[in-house]
């Protein structure tokens, strides 16, 4: 039998985009937007009900490498913040679950935004740092997407 664990972490990341509190509230909000952005840039969600109560579902890769991403919106307030819970797969196994706060404040002409992630890492088959780290750089590509839309 395999050993189960828990690994428990806590993480906060901050940035400053160039870009109103509403529009970086609708690089989350909008699917198409997000998609651009999100995960592999390519794979659309399987589900995207952006509400309270709702849910995304998305996956990608394949055999042991296929990751799932299943979300369930639990607060959302326009152009201020998204509280969710998640839960990770990889291969079909889950791997973490999480609950993650995304919060959104006026910064001059831009927008400071702070993620806080709380995170329950499964197994020892992820952790904090790998998390850590694969938010990061999901926060460069947001900002990566808005400087591409300004830029339009």
């Amino acid at each position: 039998m395999t050993d189960r664990s828990i690994a428990h972490g806590t993480f906060v990341l901050e940035r400053k985009y160039p870009a109103s509190p509403a529009r970086v509230f609708r690089a989350w909000a909008d699917p198409a937007i997000k998609q651009r952005w999100f995960g592999d840039g390519n794979t659309p969600a399987k589900i995207f009900d952006f509400r309270e109560g709702g849910r995304e579902l998305m996956e990608s890769g394949e055999g042991e490498f296929q990751f799932g991403f299943d979300v369930r919106y639990e607060d959302i307030v326009e152009n201020n913040r998204i509280i969710y819970t998640y839960y990770m797969t990889m291969g079909g196994k889950r791997i973490s679950v999480s609950v993650a706060a995304m919060e959104l404040f006026a910064d001059g002409d831009g927008t400071r935004m702070t993620v806080t992630e709380h995170g329950c890492f499964l197994d020892g088959l992820d952790n904090m740092q790998q998390r850590r780290r694969g938010t990061d750089m999901l926060l460069d590509a947001l900002g990566a997407e808005l400087a591409r839309e300004a830029a339009n």
